[in-house]
């Protein structure tokens, strides 16, 4: 039997039953045509079922009929016949034609711009600069700006940030901002808690524990979990409160903690370079309305940065609805720079580490690194990096009356 292949799909077939005393004569008829016919069974002598080329149906027929065979169509199969059915249902065709491209339509715009790693920074700020920068809700995507560009303004205009991160989900836009952890000030570091307990304020194994004061619950090597008491502010047995002296804990839990970064390299680096040429324009304003000068110098520059100084007016000490502002045009460019593969990856294991150790702050440090997934797709090296931290991981919590 023969099987259909994808050029009859394409085509289309027609499979019959064949009935008559000269169903043998119109096979032998049939081949002698040029016919080719598919998956020939017998019923009985006088009685077949075959599959016909759509191609040659109407020959077929013809020879059918010269020899008095009768015809009957049992199944229909290829591309014709789905189109002819299509056809009949118009609505249902407009349907998932409407539906494909609403689909391909709403995937080309940006349904949620999401901000992370921010806690001093307010959101909304982001959000405001993002969408100077052109980059907001309902935004096309191909008209984002490239991240390097998004990555130097938002770093110009948030001095709280160490790092700035730009990557693109599907409809989602992903801003991740690594803030600038400011150190410990001697008097935080030699406050007195009062009477509280150390607990753990993440999972982790204790590396090391520098009690000053305090009853430790745990000891070294020992896997702890979030909420667990660490070192007790009573001496004695912490179960028997009544029996013991609250004194209070005081001291640092060092854990060894271990923490997964998703990190994205392009393989081709811009970098904004000045060259140095620049050019000042004075124009005069009222109000808030900026005259524009005719006779200011025109800008030679194809790709520019502007500085912008407001020179008021006053009249002793009041300020006057009128003055002027100076425009320094500098001229930029950006410089490329084409990285290998292995280039990439130290360039983004760097990054990942940097960002880490904002996080952790100058009482952590890295332990180990360990890369848990590599690939290189759409011109960007994703990398999945794995480490081994230690940290303070001991936080306060007061000592109820009664505990």
């Amino acid at each position: 039997m023969a099987v259909m292949g994808y050029p009859a799909l394409v085509k289309g077939k027609v499979r019959l039953a064949c009935t008559g005393e000269r169903v043998t004569g119109l096979i032998n008829q049939t081949v002698q045509a040029g016919i080719h016919l598919e998956d020939i069974q017998w019923v009985h002598e006088q009685k077949l079922h075959l599959t016909v080329p759509l191609t040659h149906f109407f020959s077929f027929v013809s020879i059918a009929r010269r020899n008095k065979v009768r015809l009957k169509i049992v199944k229909k199969e290829g591309v014709p016949f789905f189109m002819r059915k299509l056809k009949r249902r118009k609505a249902f065709l407009l349907g998932v034609a409407l539906f494909i491209l609403l689909t391909l339509s709403l995937s080309s715009f940006v349904w949620r711009v999401q901000i992370e790693g921010n806690e001093q920074i307010p959101e909304r700020y982001v959000q405001a600069l993002l969408k100077k920068e052109g980059v907001f809700v309902g935004q096309l995507k191909g008209k984002l700006p490239e991240a390097e560009v998004i990555q130097h303004d938002l770093l110009m205009h948030l001095p709280k940030a160490s790092w700035v991160g730009f990557r693109v989900e599907g409809t989602r836009v992903i801003v991740t901002i690594v803030e600038k952890k400011e150190p410990e000030t001697k008097k935080e570091e030699n406050r007195d808690p009062g009477p509280v307990n150390l607990v753990a304020k993440k999972n982790a194994m204790v590396y090391d524990l520098r009690v000053e004061r305090g009853n430790p619950l745990v000891e070294v090597n020992q896997v702890v979990k979030k909420g667990q008491i660490l070192v007790s502010g009573i001496y004695g047995d912490p179960e028997n409160p009544d029996h013991g002296k609250i004194v209070g804990a005081k001291g640092k839990v060092i854990g060894e903690v271990w923490y997964e970064s998703n990190v994205s390299v392009p393989l081709v680096q811009k970098r904004k370079v000045y060259t140095g040429e620049r050019v000042k324009k004075l124009s005069p304003y009222l109000f808030s309305m900026i005259i524009p000068n005719p006779f200011a110098e025109k800008v030679p520059f194809k790709k520019v940065e502007t500085i912008r100084k407001i020179h008021s007016c006053y009249l002793g000490k009041w300020r006057l609805p009128f003055g002027l502002v100076e425009d320094e045009i500098l001229e930029m460019k950006w410089v490329k720079k084409d990285l290998t593969p292995e280039d990439a990856v130290m360039l983004g294991k760097m990054r990942a580490r940097e960002e880490l150790q904002q996080r952790l702050g100058g009482n952590g440090r890295i332990l180990e690194e360990k890369i848990l997934h590599q690939r290189v797709e759409n011109g960007k090296v994703n990398l999945k990096v794995h480490f081994d931290a230690i940290e303070n991981i001991a936080s306060i919590q007061p000592i109820l009356q009664g505990e």
